[in-house]
């Protein structure tokens, strides 16, 4: 029996297997090499950021020193894991039929919008130990995969236990993802009416508007653009919803770290810094650089997606779909974070 036939009539004890295995790898690791394992790997690159995040400065563990950002280490294993939580996401989607479209995006967007906001909250104090750890990225990406998957399995068991034309998997689950956001909707909102409960900057309307208005018209000329060339199919996907969403996801991270970080419009922005050594790499070398080029770099993947491998990927438009959204949430979420921050003068 070839690896391949024994993989395929055993896919889920080879990949439950693999994982014990690298879980169990780890563990021996760190009781039989913790200086190794725990210190230089764990702690140095996982662990130890986070409780940098959490104590908002440098911390040290066994002369072991952790930062307040991410390593290209980190960078990496994290969009590995994204990579197969979107293909295990993907199988389940595929196996009960449904459907992926910018309709799905709108019933996850309420889940993406809690990680933003309850990180800004956290910046701002709003939580405190232990409870402070799991609004910690990535730890706040993993509660809200959480969450999703809850209210997906709840809709999916409501869609077909009814059959209500009113309960759909993206009717619960948008449902389900506003309930949760409200609350700390709530609390954002009583800071920036005035009841403060941490250090602030003071609250930037203007800047909210500013990077609202600056995407905004961004869209509004790739939507004209796009809208005017209708009959060329290498120009009108650009008009298409998911698309659209994933150039303003990605415009709103790109332009609010560039105005936060440089403040060029001299509008008495301070204290901010790029924790992501690609974006910091881009900015130094040329501060809108950085804006520029996730713009182009999106644009770019569109057209890959849509016009040059349009027929190789037919069959596979769900999980084209999917990644597009993964696509939009690693811009869209931090872009909505570092708005917020800015605006609440965190």
């Amino acid at each position: 029996m070839s690896l391949n036939v024994f993989y395929q009539n055993h896919k889920i004890e080879v990949i439950l297997g693999t994982f014990i295995a690298a879980v169990g790898i780890l563990v021996l690791g760190c009781m039989l090499f913790p200086l190794m394992f725990y210190d230089q790997l764990i702690w140095k690159y996982f662990w130890g950021p986070i409780v940098s995040d959490v104590a908002g400065h440098s911390v040290s563990f066994n002369g072991v020193l952790a930062e307040q950002k991410y390593t290209m280490v980190s960078e990496i294993t994290y969009g590995l894991l994204i990579v197969i939580a979107l293909y295990g996401l993907y199988k389940l989607l595929k196996r009960w039929n449904v459907l992926v479209d910018w309709r799905f995006l709108l019933a996850l967007l309420p889940y993406i919008v809690v990680g933003s906001v309850t990180r800004v909250l956290e910046d701002s104090g709003f939580f405190n130990e232990p409870l402070v750890y799991l609004f910690v990225s990535p730890l706040i990406y993993v509660q809200i995969l959480i969450w999703v998957l809850v209210f997906f399995l709840v809709g999916h068991y409501l869609q077909h236990r009814f059959e209500k034309q009113y309960l759909t998997v993206n009717s619960i689950l948008f449902s389900g993802g506003v309930l949760l956001l409200l609350p700390f909707l709530f609390f954002t909102v009583q800071w920036l009416l005035g009841d403060q409960w941490g250090a602030s900057h003071g609250v930037r309307f203007d800047m909210f508007f500013l990077m609202i208005g600056l995407v905004s018209l961004i869209l509004a000329i790739v939507y004209a653009v796009s809208r005017f060339y209708k009959d060329n199919d290498h120009i009108n996907i650009y008009s298409e919803p998911l698309n659209l969403a994933m150039i303003g996801g990605h415009m709103i991270d790109g332009i609010t770290s560039y105005v936060s970080i440089y403040d060029p419009l001299h509008m008495g922005l301070t204290g901010y810094r790029e924790l992501h050594p690609a974006s910091n790499f881009l900015m130094e070398l040329w501060p809108p650089l950085f804006p520029i080029v996730k713009f182009l770099l999106i644009i770019s993947v569109i057209y890959l997606f849509d016009v040059l491998y349009k027929e190789e990927l037919h069959e596979y438009r769900r999980l084209i779909n999917l990644l597009k959204i993964g696509i939009f949430v690693l811009g869209f979420a931090p872009g909505v974070r570092d708005l917020l921050r800015v605006v609440m003068g965190v």
